[in-house]
């Protein structure tokens, strides 16, 4: 095979290191070095690729924002910055405004492997203008993940909705009008930055998944989760990568990357969210955290925004220009409806979820039409 040219951002990162190989990449995290996507997701898929192309494909993972930032990632990676990173479509609407519908979508329930099934399947299948603006954004766009059910993470101790009230409450997608039918003020920014803001009192609640108990440090600042699902909402996308390193790949490279697709989303979404969350629980709870049993109130909470999010969400995304959006948001239900489905026939195990990534998704993308 032939090595692929290094990025500008791998020369100035590797002139601080020493000599490297003509072949490496640089992938730009802003998860913290101990994140379950970073641990459990993107640095066994970098070995896979690795190990398979003997050498040939070698990603240097920079984590914690290093590089860039949630919100700086896209363009970042656009410039050529760094060779890929991970993007989140709520951070940068006008940049992903496709991407940014699927997300803002908030799946009911608590089927985190059937939610992040059917994300994938929309955006790499479904959803031709999700992979146009990656296209216009000088990108390459896969592998997504759905974190499991949202939940409301306080400062102080909150057991019903009245709680809410009043309170500053980080959320993005789906979670922004959730938290408002809840009576809360929702604040954008990065699960990241939210750590500090929980500490110093000027965020309230983090409307998010109970792995960033650990991820992000919450463990240490917050009294009280509701233990009620809040929706499932995603993807964000794990590589989004640099056109021109893309390009830069041989055909075998860039096939590689999509035939251990399955292995990256299986590791974020099975090893890194779903076996991950009763542990966490078990060390929050042993912490002192308490985790209320959220009532009625919470469920109506739910049940209202799923019935008004349907048509606020194709209006928004008809403004921002997404295409085509019912007929995505048809395909985007369904799917998730058929891998609830396709789950319980063949298995909820890591294999089968990983074997059914690859037989519905990921076997009919072409690595050269991307």
């Amino acid at each position: 095979m032939n090595a692929p040219k290094t990025s500008v951002a791998a020369l100035a990162v590797l002139a601080l290191s020493g000599p490297a190989m003509a072949d490496e990449f640089i992938f730009g995290s802003w998860f913290g070095v101990n994140h379950s996507v970073n641990a459990k997701g993107l640095a066994p898929y970098f070995e896979l690729l690795r190990e398979k192309s003997d050498g040939e494909i070698d990603w240097d993972l920079v984590p914690g924002a290093q590089l860039a930032s949630g919100p700086g990632t896209p363009e970042a990676v656009a410039t050529g910055l760094m060779d890929a990173g991970i993007a989140i479509a709520p951070y940068q609407p006008r940049m992903m405004p496709n991407t940014n519908f699927v997300f803002s979508h908030s799946l009911p329930g608590d089927d985190a492997l059937a939610a992040t099934g059917a994300m994938n399947e929309t955006i790499m299948l479904g959803c031709s203008g999700c992979q146009d603006e990656y296209r216009n954004n000088n990108a390459v766009g896969f592998a997504g993940y759905s974190t499991t059910p949202y939940r409301f993470m306080c400062r102080d101790m909150v057991d019903e909705v009245s709680d809410l009230q009043g309170k500053k409450v980080r959320a993005s997608g789906g979670g922004v009008k959730i938290s408002e039918i809840a009576g809360a003020t929702p604040v954008s920014m990065s699960p990241a930055e939210a750590t500090t803001a929980l500490e110093r009192g000027t965020l309230d609640c983090v409307l998010g998944a109970v792995s960033w108990l650990r991820s992000y440090g919450y463990m240490d600042v917050v009294e009280s989760v509701v233990d009620s699902p809040m929706g499932m909402g995603g993807p964000p996308i794990m590589m989004f990568v640099n056109r021109d390193s893309w390009g830069a790949m041989t055909p075998e490279m860039r096939a590689m990357h999509i035939e251990l697709a399955p292995d990256l989303v299986a590791g974020a979404a099975y090893d890194g969210q779903v076996t991950y969350d009763a542990d966490i629980i078990a060390a929050a709870k042993e912490a002192g955290v308490a985790f209320p049993e959220g009532g009625e109130d919470f469920a109506e909470v739910m049940a209202t925004h799923d019935t008004n999010q349907r048509a606020a969400n194709i209006a928004a995304a008809e403004d921002a220009g997404a295409s085509d959006p019912q007929a995505v948001l048809d395909y985007y239900t369904a799917a998730y409806e058929r891998w609830q489905g396709l789950l319980d026939e063949r298995g909820r195990d890591r294999d089968a979820f990983r074997s059914l990534l690859w037989d519905e998704v990921y076997a009919k993308v072409d690595p050269e039409s991307l």
